[in-house]
């Protein structure tokens, strides 16, 4: 009997900048890879995502379309959009039969044009919901939440990224075919290269270190961070801050420099430094992460810095409180500054407790949190919906 054809994916990402979705989209393809499983991605315009799936072999079409979900939805907004991305269909499904496309999955849940694309093609549609959009981005639906939700439970799968997600979208009594898949960050002998590199990194002499990593914005609760820092600072001179990511536009440039500002105003100015975009060498550099977003859907940099077995302060909200467990592989804390401030004090004072809670957490992200367990479960997810589907 012949070996059964390679199963052939397009994915749809709303962007392509090097961020959390797009990452967790790298590391899915790669691990499905390893499956046969053949992928190709549709993206709306050019950017870093681009060649680093080149250097992979996954072909890409950069076609223009309109995202369903705005920050000031209008009537005249939503017809324009929907009548862009019609037009813009035509072309989409054109190269999606151009590569055999089997199944179409869409990577975020601001955009429905791979929903579109699936049913006129009549192929299979997985939609994999990353973002809270409403309470993280302030973006609502062009068509409402009650129409949009809708639309998502006609799928022939969702899967999203924390329980806390799906039950902001689907409520308490979500559908069969949804699933919760936590994102993988890195393959496991990566995770083993992050342990070897913490354990040689444990006698240096440095100032006790806290990181931030994230786009600047203000949902991301860097300026709460300089606030609860400041504090830790008065009586523990000691210390620093590592603030990590970019400005994005204009509005994030202003907070950018906004934090910059409050930093200086404050009287720590040099103690906080803000970075570029380098998570990895961030988490190492640092005895400790922390994760301020009130509404973060999963919060990917949280794995990520229990990769490197460095224990994560977390705001107790969103999937952040899935990921820590409180006083085991990281602390929690609900409230303003004071109470982050609470925290970090608290690894300040006994730093072997932060070494026992960061290894607690390797152990914990290495099983929940790899490549290959992440490329296991969607692989799993995919061959129902494809058996389902007669495929």
């Amino acid at each position: 009997m012949p070996d059964a054809p390679p199963l052939r994916i397009a994915f749809f990402t709303h962007y392509t900048e090097l961020y959390g979705a797009n990452l967790s989209l790298v590391n899915l393809i790669e691990g499905l890879a390893g499956y046969g499983i053949r992928s190709h991605v549709v993206c709306p315009d050019e950017g870093d995502l681009l060649p680093t799936l080149a250097r992979r072999g996954v072909p890409t079409a950069v076609i223009p379309f309109e995202w369903w979900v705005s920050s000031k939805p209008s009537l005249w907004g939503t017809v324009t959009r929907l009548v862009r991305n019609v037009r813009t269909l035509s072309i989409i499904t054109a190269r999606l039969r151009e590569w055999g496309t089997d199944l179409v999955y869409t990577n975020s849940s601001v955009m429905a044009i791979g929903a579109m694309a699936a049913a006129r093609l009549r192929l299979p549609h997985v939609w994999h919901l990353r973002e809270f959009g409403d309470r993280d981005y302030d973006l609502d639906p062009d068509f409402g939440k009650r129409l949009s939700r809708r639309i998502f439970r006609t799928a022939d799968a969702t899967v999203f990224v924390s329980h806390a997600l799906r039950r902001a979208f689907l409520g308490n009594a979500p559908p069969a075919n949804s699933h919760v898949v936590y994102n993988g960050v890195a393959r496991a002998t990566e995770f083993d290269d992050r342990r070897k590199k913490a354990e040689t990194l444990r006698d240096r002499e440095q100032p006790f270190t806290f990181v931030l990593v994230g786009r600047f914005r203000e949902s991301k609760g860097q300026a709460v961070t300089i606030r609860a820092f400041a504090e830790v600072a008065a009586k523990h001179p000691d210390t620093r801050l590592l603030l990590v990511g970019g400005s994005g536009g204009t509005g994030d440039q202003a907070y950018y420099d906004g934090c910059k500002t409050l930093a200086a105003e404050l009287g720590v100015a040099n103690r906080v430094e803000f970075w570029g975009y380098v998570p990895e060498r961030a988490f190492l550099a640092a005895d400790v992460a922390l994760m301020c977003s009130p509404n973060e859907a999963m919060g990917r940099v949280t794995a990520e810095a229990m990769s490197a077995c460095r224990p994560v302060i977390g705001f107790d909200g969103g999937g952040t409180t899935e990921l820590i467990d409180d006083g085991r592989t990281g602390l929690l804390y609900k409230g303003n500054a004071d109470a982050l401030a609470a925290c970090m004090t608290r690894y300040v004072r006994d730093p072997a407790e932060a070494m026992r809670h960061g290894d607690a957490g390797w152990h914990v992200a290495r099983e929940r949190h790899t490549t290959e367990a992440y490329a296991a479960r969607i692989r799993a997810i995919l061959a129902e919906v494809m058996r389902r589907r007669g495929r």
